[in-house]
């Protein structure tokens, strides 16, 4: 499995997963209007790390503002972690939201109660 390292854009977030350690971070904008193709990579690489994963699996998601696509592609990510803790691998998520952006709370809450995962809002 291969380390990913994207460095921001004024559409696109920072997204660094270090599959050996068990590391991912999504963090900045994601408002492109091609979501599934930016985030197609990770997809793919989540689904290779689904053979290997490391315990635990730290996630850390910091978005200034995504869009519906994006959302999306994030939901479809958690989605496949979901799995891991039915096989013994502790899964953590991390949302990070500041206190005065109400939508990004919202939309961590809303993926707090749809996912199946340890899920911690982290207010900065």
């Amino acid at each position: 499995m291969d380390t990913i390292e994207i460095e921001a854009t004024k559409d696109t977030p920072t997204v660094k997963f270090y599959p050996e350690r068990g590391y991912l971070e999504i963090k900045g904008r994601s408002i492109s209007e091609t979501s599934a193709k930016f985030y197609r990579p990770l997809l793919d690489s989540i689904e290779k790390y689904m053979f290997k994963p490391v315990s635990p699996t730290l996630v850390h998601i910091h978005f200034d503002y995504f869009n519906t696509a994006s959302a999306k592609c994030v939901i479809e990510l958690l989605k496949r972690l979901e799995s891991l803790p039915k096989k013994g691998h502790k899964v953590e998520v991390h949302w990070y939201y500041k206190s005065s952006e109400h939508h990004m709370y919202q939309s961590g809450m809303d993926y707090k109660t749809i996912l199946d995962l340890d899920f911690k809002m982290v207010k900065v």
